[in-house]
């Protein structure tokens, strides 16, 4: 094990330039990266007082890729067709002039179910049913497949609702079932309570007491905040909700949306194993281009900013190349795979610096695609 200004781990020759900028960053700050180039994991980097080579954080919306692997794999095994209404697996969806949605509509954000009439508590997604129910039973916020905004949390009920109606299962238990596992992917949607003791504390992200008294942070109720979507905020009243990741109940239920649990390495790893280089990917080509292809893009009408969306994937132009599609999360975490280079990159941090990926990321990105050539 090298140990190079704070970086402890291992690069293959050619990406010590990498090891460099990612030792320099925020000196005292946790973080760990993982990379892998045509099947081979070619750096594998972490640093900081606290981070052991075991460690995971939270991983925020990163989870939602593990959530879009998902989907992928029940797209390639015909259990799933992206363009038929989400009502023919979960019938009680059709409720409120839902019937038309499709499953590619609601995994790219086109939804318009944001929230539901009152708001929910963090109990109620906890559970997974009270909420899924509220959903079912929701009003869109706009007409579905005339606009696109970003379903923070909600997609998460959503799309494991839909996975439960398919595979009978979670969508948690299904990725750590027929993923995880079986490919030693460290990446937990629902922590097991063995894995507690490698946990380190992610920071709050932009903690702040809402209006009347709600305490989820600003990121999550942006999109019920009224004037932006037209719904309330979320209820929280009487529960810890300033840090959701604190909370063992949270950390324990998985919320495909934002409670997954991993290292780095395991989101290199998961990226890694839907690209033609693996071995045994998990989806074939056909079904890779399905899932990454952009369904949604321009003006959000839940975020302030354009944004773009594949199935469940996000698109931006911040990843290695065209045809990169991947996931950040609000605490600074982000993890994608690029077809095209044949990369998987992985990079989670416990301190943020900003709202979603942490700065170092897109550098991190820029010395990769310039040690490939």
């Amino acid at each position: 094990m090298a140990e190079t200004d704070g970086a402890r781990g291992f690069v293959a020759p050619g990406f010590e330039e990498i090891r460099d900028a990612f030792a320099a960053d925020r000196p005292g700050v946790n973080a760990a990266l993982a990379v892998h180039v045509g099947g081979e994991r070619v750096i594998d980097l972490w640093k900081g007082p606290d981070h052991r080579e075991d460690s995971i954080m939270g991983l925020y919306s990163a989870t939602k890729g593990a959530a879009g692997i998902v989907l992928a794999v029940l797209v390639e095994r015909g259990l799933l067709d992206l363009d038929a209404p989400v009502a023919r697996y979960w019938p009680e969806f059709a409720a409120a002039g839902k019937q038309d949605i499709t499953v590619r509509m609601l995994a790219s954000h086109q939804a318009g179910l944001v929230n539901v009439d009152g708001g929910y508590t963090v109990g109620e997604l906890i559970a997974h049913a009270p909420l899924a129910e509220l959903l079912a039973a929701q009003a869109p916020l706009w007409t579905p497949g005339e606009g696109h905004g970003y379903h923070a949390v909600t997609i998460g009920t959503l799309l494991d609702e839909l996975v439960r109606r398919v595979t009978g299962t979670p969508l948690g238990a299904f990725f750590r079932r027929e993923i995880a596992e079986p490919r030693g992917i460290d990446v937990h949607i629902g922590l097991p309570e063995p894995d507690e003791r490698r946990l380190l504390p992610v920071r709050p992200v932009a903690p702040g007491r809402m209006p009347g008294g709600q305490g989820l942070p600003p990121f999550f109720v942006r999109a019920m905040e009224p004037g932006r979507s037209g719904g309330p905020p979320v209820a929280a009243e009487g529960e810890p909700a300033d840090d959701l990741l604190g909370m063992r109940a949270f950390r324990a239920a998985g919320v495909p949306s934002i409670g997954g649990f991993g290292s780095a390495r395991g989101l290199a790893a998961m990226y890694a194993a839907v690209l033609p280089g693996a071995d045994a990917p998990l989806v074939g080509a056909a079904t890779l281009k399905a899932v990454t292809e952009v369904q949604a893009a321009g003006d959000d009408l839940v975020l302030p900013f354009p944004t773009s969306f594949a199935t469940v994937f996000q698109r931006p132009a911040r990843f290695a190349g065209p045809a990169s599609f991947g996931h950040d999360g609000a605490a600074g975490a982000q993890a994608y795979a690029d077809p095209d280079l044949g990369v998987a990159f992985g990079y989670v941090t416990d301190t943020p610096s900003g709202m979603g990926a942490s700065s170092i990321t897109g550098e991190l990105t820029a010395l990769l695609a310039q040690a490939l050539g």
